[in-house]
């Protein structure tokens, strides 16, 4: 449900009505009766429209997964051969 900004008749309100908690004369519901009422009661109901995300990124930005171009991992070690042993990196008991 899209959520909406109510705002009182009274612009410094501070309490609670339909459920909804209002700050300074402004609250937001996405409660459709509750925005109902407030339209039948003359308050101001603005519908936030900053819920909605885009679904693709724009062209321009790449991906947040793929690292810079002059960036290399560090952590990824060097590959090695195939057939070569690793020697043990413990160190040996004295």
């Amino acid at each position: 449900m899209p959520r909406h900004t109510i705002e009182t008749p009274v612009a410094d309100y501070a309490g609670t009505v339909a459920g909804v908690r209002f700050t300074a004369g402004r609250g937001e519901t996405d409660d459709e009766n509750a925005v109902a009422y407030f339209q039948r009661q003359g308050y101001t109901v603005t519908p936030v429209e900053d819920d909605v995300e885009p679904d693709e990124p724009p062209d321009d930005d790449p991906p947040n997964d793929t690292p810079p171009v002059d960036e290399v991992p560090v952590d990824t070690p060097p590959a090695e051969p195939d057939g070569t042993k690793r020697a043990s990196r413990r160190t040996p008991v004295k």
